[in-house]
């Protein structure tokens, strides 16, 4: 399974999972996939990283599983890489809205499982928001359509340094009409006009979810956007902490299919409603349980194993494909160069 990172992503999607499976099935992680013997032919999970041709070329005996999470940037981005998972003998995807784009009949489903639970305590004052820069501009837009949450105090917790680095492209990107903000950056905190920016960690995660008394979060309807897990609201609802989102989020319409209540910003009101204090944190940490996860991937394991295997011409063929495009772009370069 890999390749292995060091990044937090890595183990939540992946490493946490395996190593719970460890004590019944033979494990091994690779960092890179030339480590992987051209004589396996057991399977091979790869997470995220799209392999070079060079590893099907080598490695023609194995089953392979891929999970892009969040790889694709575009549609175009898949249409490119539309050969290459032909030779996947599964692909799983954390977004119903991905197998849309994705030309495979063997397309599953597959969920993160629910990390960073707390305890709740008595709730304060305040509402959160949680994400990396990118996500910025959309919070900013948001804020500007709902007024009624600048009224309300909050804790904004991102990466700051990055915010740092990119932060008059964001604050361009995010500001609406008239609604131009003011900057101002210290050591430990970024703001753009009235709304604070504080650096996250698993610390400053922790006591945002046990004490603010609700959360929102924020997703465009394009392409990026609209296909990334809806990580953040299953953690929000195993964590009891009621979350508004707004209408083209995806998480609406997956999170509602198994019951849970997924409020939007139509729905809104302050001080909440009992309803919305309803917990839900139960029947979430059940569902997306480390455990339950991990069968998950137990079950695409198994389907994958069961399924008739590519024929060896098929699988050929496709490769013998991409390797003349691959040759017909290299001399198109050199010829490109040679002008």
């Amino acid at each position: 399974m890999g390749p292995e990172s060091d990044k937090p992503s890595f183990s939540w999607v992946s490493k946490d999972i395996f190593d719970t499976l460890k004590d019944e099935y033979n494990v091994i992680y690779f960092r890179a996939f030339k480590e992987i013997p051209k004589s396996f032919d057991g399977l091979v999970f790869i997470i995220k990283e799209m392999p070079p041709l060079s590893f099907f070329v080598n490695n023609w005996k194995s089953r392979k599983i891929y999970i892009p999470v969040d790889f694709f940037k575009s549609e175009k981005h898949i249409n490119d890489a539309s050969l290459l998972l032909k030779l996947f003998d599964r692909i799983a995807v954390h977004n119903d809205l991905l197998k849309r784009f994705i030309d495979s009949e063997n397309v599953s489903n597959v969920d993160h499982y629910v990390k960073y639970l707390v305890e709740r305590k008595e709730p304060q004052n305040r509402y959160m928001w949680l994400g990396v820069v990118d996500y910025i501009p959309d919070l900013l837009r948001n804020l500007s359509k709902y007024p009624v949450l600048s009224q309300i105090p909050h804790v904004f917790l991102t990466d700051l340094d990055h915010l740092k680095k990119s932060l008059h492209s964001v604050v361009a990107e995010g500001e609406v009409g008239h609604n131009v903000y003011d900057v101002d950056v210290t050591e430990d905190k970024v703001f753009i006009g009235n709304y604070c920016f504080e650096q996250w960690s698993e610390s400053s995660q922790r006591a945002a979810f046990e004490r603010s008394a609700f959360a929102v979060d924020f997703k465009s309807d394009r392409f990026y956007h609209s296909t990334k897990p809806p990580t953040k609201v299953q953690v929000y609802l195993a964590n009891d902490v009621p979350v508004f989102v707004n209408d083209e989020h995806y998480a609406v319409e997956y999170i509602r299919q198994f019951g849970f209540d997924c409020y939007t910003m139509s729905d809104f009101v302050f001080p909440l409603t009992n309803e919305m204090l309803t917990s839900q944190s139960t029947k979430a940490r059940q569902m997306w349980s480390l455990e339950s996860i991990a069968q998950q991937y137990v079950n695409l394991a198994n389907q994958t194993l069961s399924q008739t295997r590519k024929s060896y011409f098929g699988y050929g063929s496709i490769v013998f494909s991409l390797m003349v495009k691959k040759l017909v772009k290299l001399i198109q370069s050199s010829w490109n160069k040679s002008q």
